[in-house]
């Protein structure tokens, strides 16, 4: 759906976005994350046609933005971090304008703004003024214009950024509904624990340079060099064999009691062995009644790829 092929964007002496790569599947959500002042935010400009490229080209659905910004536009749809609105319009209004200025057939007009403001919940503030809205529903507010066109591909820049945890956990529903429906989201985010929730690829960049892209569970996978495991017994005066039971196994290090019904160690074998390895605990005698393996999480993997440690 989407292909960045060595795209460059220099500003004076600063190169913001250097030599970047990668392709995006249809009906995927891709996470775009990096640090402060990577690139992120240039690179999904130049996606929007809002940029130009200073070299590199940039793909949608095989058609080229520099020879198709017009084209492109109208299969995109571009949430910004930041946005402008006409504060004194109502959300109908505001939709309305927008649904116009894509060129939407006048009898197909009112069908789309209420097919958009129902699926972001505008409808239930349809008569409100824009400068009355919380930043949550600013943020629907943001979504919905971004969706008047029925966009095959959706850039969110930072769509999460001051909402409160209910409005956060409102907008994941709202992306994973569209992946459901085919589209194609390539969304940035500084809060990584959202993306691991959403997210089924993951592109890394840095200093405008990609670090690493691909598939967030095959990157966890090859990450995951060792498996932190809680394990809690019905019986706490049965935690003490388990110790002694697990300093003995192979594949098994740093044993420690940590709660008088809990003992915590490191697996070092494949993952895929853990069940087996309840299993055997559980033949040995021991009463598993909870196993907690602590798996890496989007925070681990981002912190591990821009240290080098990968």
């Amino acid at each position: 759906m989407l292909s960045v092929n060595n795209l460059t964007k220099v500003f004076t002496k600063v190169k913001a976005v250097d030599q970047l790569s990668f392709e995006l599947k249809e009906g995927r959500i891709c996470g775009f994350v990096g640090p402060n002042g990577a690139g992120k935010t240039t690179t999904m400009r130049i996606i929007a046609t809002l940029d130009e490229a200073t070299s590199g080209e940039v793909f949608v659905d095989q058609l080229s933005i520099r020879e198709h910004p017009y084209k492109i536009r109208r299969m995109i749809g571009f949430m910004p971090d930041h946005y402008g609105t006409y504060p004194a319009l109502t959300v109908r209004d505001y939709m309305e304008f927008y649904a116009r200025a894509y060129e939407i057939n006048s009898g197909l007009r009112e069908q789309r703004v209420l097919q958009i403001m129902d699926f972001t919940g505008l409808d239930k503030i349809a008569e409100k003024k824009v400068e009355a809205l919380s930043k949550g529903m600013r943020q629907r507010l943001n979504l919905g214009r971004a969706l008047i066109n029925d966009p095959r591909l959706l850039v969110m820049d930072e769509p999460a950024a001051g909402l409160d945890p209910r409005a956060r956990v409102e907008l994941r529903f709202l992306i994973k509904k569209l992946a459901e429906r085919g589209k194609t989201v390539f969304v940035s985010s500084h809060i990584l624990t959202e993306l691991g929730e959403i997210c089924e690829d993951i592109l890394i960049i840095d200093k405008g340079r990609l670090i690493m892209y691909g598939d967030i569970g095959e990157i966890r996978k090859k990450m995951q060099k060792t498996v932190e495991i809680s394990v809690r017994l019905l019986t706490p005066e049965k935690v003490k064999d388990l110790e002694k039971y697990l300093l003995e196994r192979k594949g098994v290090r740093d044993v420690r009691i940590t709660t008088e019904d809990c003992v915590s160690f490191s697996f070092l074998e494949e993952m895929s062995l853990i069940p087996g390895f309840i299993q055997e605990m559980m033949n040995a005698g021991f009463p598993v009644v909870e196993f907690n393996p602590r798996l890496l999480t989007m925070e681990d993997v981002f912190i591990q790829i821009t240290e080098g440690e990968f």
